[in-house]
């Protein structure tokens, strides 16, 4: 059985970082307002104890982690050759569970000329942008910084990996 070469994983997210935290800013208005509603009072000047413990309370965990629905990997199929795979919840492990079943697709593809950095770090960015159009049909986002491929050497990252699987 020979071993898998992932190169790269990628988070899919809900929304952008930027509509997450204004749809958190959105609900601690609400929140507030409708508080000061029974409280009859401003939120500013309650008790600042009382505040702190209705902010944390109100606490939406950091986006990068907290907000994803999938995950994307790019894996060297062959010496010339990537694919895409997307890990995305399609339906249930069971009836009765909550819990989101992750199913793997292989759905996207491209080659590279053999031990070019170049050429492997487009191929990744061709991959990565495959897989973001399908994705954007959901109405999702996956998270491609373009600064960090152009600064992995995969190369190296191959040779390593090769001589890990060897052992």
């Amino acid at each position: 059985m020979s071993k898998r070469r992932i190169l790269l994983t990628l988070l899919i997210h809900r929304r952008t970082r930027d509509k997450y935290y204004r749809e958190h800013e959105s609900y601690v208005v609400k929140q507030k307002a409708w508080l000061e509603g029974i409280r009859q009072e401003p939120f500013d000047s309650m008790p600042l104890d009382r505040q702190t413990y209705y902010v944390d309370t109100w606490f939406w965990p950091p986006w990068r982690f907290n907000d994803i629905v999938g995950f994307a990997e790019i894996e060297l199929e062959t010496s010339t050759e990537l694919i895409g795979h997307l890990y995305l919840p399609e339906g249930r492990i069971t009836r009765t569970t909550k819990k989101p079943l992750f199913l793997n697709f292989a759905c996207a593809s491209t080659q590279f000329e053999k031990d070019n950095l170049q050429s492997l770090r487009m191929a990744i960015l061709e991959i990565a942008q495959q897989l973001k159009s399908i994705v954007k049909e959901r109405k999702w986002i996956l998270e491609v910084r373009q600064e960090l491929i152009n600064h992995v050497d995969f190369l190296a990252m191959i040779k390593e990996i090769d001589e890990i699987n060897e052992k």
